[in-house]
Order: structure tokens, then sequence, then C-alpha cells
């Protein structure tokens, strides 16, 4: 039985956090025993109740910050005498502080994740991640563009990464059936066109164009659409304001968080409209519930979505376009069938136990 350790900052609510979850939940329990290390206390909103670990298995060591001597310490003792066989480290603040005490503790197999492009990493951060790579058997990606992009700002070989697609649990296939019940259950109508979104509330998901591409399409349209934006997070203040401003009051709604599975039962589109990302697990979900996507040309969804194959592509920040493409499945109901189809096919490429595979094989080969 090898023992890992999974690491990162917290279990708030993110793709990575979500990625994390999945991967320790799906790994195989009869081969492998999994434990979780966070840095950092768990917001009040937290994926925490998603996690199946014994409370002796999940470590919570409250870091004041990232230079928390005491904490670095007691991580120190916990990983020393816990013996892991492989270390796997996701997000910044634990890639750097679990991948240095794992190579203090001599750990054989150290695996870092960088689920996204990263384009503000101060200098001081990159020559981190420059050094700690010498010490990483492989630095795990969400897509094929976050290699490239990584290598590239951090001048490490391409030859130490490995993509590992961001992924999910794939159990979204009949969400859509229960359309009409969750609609009457939040009190929402039945006749209206739902164009959905689910992403935390900040300026890499493009929010303020979605709202500027519904100004367009609530003009041009006889139609009744509605825009839900689940979510919660530091623009959320901005982005109610921007709606006020553009009196979409009564077409454009931000309800908060709620489950994926009722978010994608509502959506009559999908729409991701981030200005980057990794490989967005919220679009895999809505891939596999066969929903009509439209999506903006980033790292991840390009690898994703294939445009006029399994979802519409358009460029981010373009808000003209976004409300075109939204527009073209507005009113081809045939047309968003078909690409929803298909983008629940390419879904299973995306699966969870696809991605904890490549994990087990990785510690397996190099036992």
């Amino acid at each position: 039985m090898k023992k890992i350790l999974f690491a990162i900052n917290n279990l708030g609510v993110g793709g990575a956090e979500n990625l994390v979850i999945e991967q320790i939940n799906a790994i195989k329990r009869d081969k492998f025993e999994p434990y979780l290390l966070t840095l950092y206390k768990n917001p009040r909103l937290n994926f925490s109740e998603k996690l199946f670990l014994p409370p002796e298995q999940y470590w919570q060591l409250n870091f004041k910050n990232i230079f928390d001597l005491a904490a670095w310490l007691r991580m120190y003792r916990l990983m020393k005498t816990a013996k892991f066989d492989a270390v796997i480290t996701n997000l910044f603040d634990a890639n750097l502080a679990v991948r240095l005490v794992a190579i203090l503790c001599r750990v054989k197999i150290i695996l870092a994740y960088e689920h996204s492009i990263y384009e503000n990493k101060k200098f001081w951060q990159k020559a981190a991640d420059y050094f700690l790579s010498y010490f990483t058997f492989k630095i795990l990606v969400g897509s094929e563009q976050v290699k490239k992009f990584t290598s590239r700002q951090e001048k490490i070989r391409p030859d130490k990464f490995l993509v590992n697609y961001n992924s999910a649990k794939l159990v979204y296939v009949r969400a859509r059936s229960r359309r009409e019940e969750v609609l009457k259950k939040n009190n929402l109508p039945l006749d209206a066109c739902y164009i959905v979104t689910a992403g935390r509330l900040i300026k890499q998901k493009g929010h303020a164009y979605l709202i500027e591409a519904a100004a367009r399409l609530v003009k041009e349209e006889k139609k009744k659409i509605l825009f839900l934006i689940y979510g919660q997070g530091d623009l959320w203040p901005e982005l109610f304001k921007q709606i006020k401003e553009n009196r979409l009051e009564n077409n454009v709604f931000l309800p908060g968080l709620a489950p994926m599975q009722d978010i994608l039962a509502i959506s009559d589109i999908f729409v991701l409209p981030s200005l980057w990302e990794g490989l967005s697990i919220a679009l895999v979900a809505a891939m596999n519930a066969a929903c009509p996507i439209v999506a903006t040309r980033v790292s991840g969804s390009e690898e994703a979505i294939d445009h006029e194959v399994n979802g519409l592509i358009v460029w981010p920040g373009d808000a003209a376009a976004l409300a075109a493409a939204l527009g073209r499945l507005v009113n081809n109901e045939e047309l968003g069938e078909k690409l929803g189809r298909a983008a629940q096919e390419k879904s299973y490429q995306y699966s969870i136990d696809n991605n904890v595979k490549k994990i087990e094989d990785i510690i397996n080969i190099n036992e």
C-alpha cells in the first residue's frame, strides 16, 4: 500500500480544489492510501463535505501566512513521520512549501500541478518554480497550452511536463432532464431561454463581457432570454452595478452558488466567457450534460471545443462575437442539440478516472 499526500492551499470553492477532492475520492484504495494536507483555514464556502477521507488522513495546518515558520516545522514533522511514497502539490503556496519539505523528507516521487495560465507571477515565484523543477519528477498541467506557456515563462524544459487534463466525475448525462423541476424549485419561468455560466466572480472569468453581450442580445431578440451567472467573488458589486447601468435587472441575475446538477439542468445554453483558463471543470461538466456551448478561444477550452463540431468558439473579450454566437444557438435549437451530443461524446476524454489512472501509473512505474 503506497501512501500518497495531496496538498493544496485550502478547500475553497474552485476548479483546482474540486479536482484534488475528486482525485482523492477516485484513487484506488486497495493500492493507495491517500492523505490531504491544506496550508490555510478553509473559507466559509468550501468543498470539504465532498471529501471522503478519515479525519486522521486530513491535515489542516492553519498557516497564518506562507512565512509561518512554526507551521513549516509542524508540516516537516508530520511528513517526516508519515514517510510518503509520493507527494502531489497544487497551487503556488502548496507547490512551494510542500515541495520544499518533501525534498527535505526525501520523498521519492514529487509531482506538482499547474492548473492554468498564470501570467502575473512575480520574478521570485518564477525563480522558485524553476529551482524546484529540478527536484520534481513531473509537472502536471491541465492542457497543452498550459504546458507551452509555463515552460516558456519559467524556462523549464518541456520534457519535465506531463499533460493530465483537468477532469471531472462525469455524472451529468441526465442533468437536463430535470429542467422543469429545477426551474419550478427556483421560481423561474418555464418559457424563457436560459443562458448560464458558473465560476468565481473574478476578472479572469470574463463576466463583464458576458453582460455586455447580454445587453446586445436582449435588445436584438424578441425571445425571452434570461442570463444566470452562478458563483461568488470580489467582482459581485461591480457586476451588479454593470447590470443596473445597462437596465438588465430583469434579464441578468447573480444567484450565487448552486449544485452543479441544478445549474446544468436549466442550461439551455452554457457559456464560458473566460479571458484565460487551464481547462474549466465547469466546461467539462457542461459537455457531459450535452449542453449547447459557447466558449472563448483560451487555453483548455480551445482543446476541448472544436468550433462548429461540439460547440462554438469566439475570441475572449469580444462581446459582439459572443452575442452573435449565443444568438445563433438561441435561434437554432437543432444546431444546439447536435453540438451538445458531440460535446457529450467528447467529455469522456476528461473523466476523473482517466486523470487518476495517469497519476497511479506514474507512481507505479517509479516504485
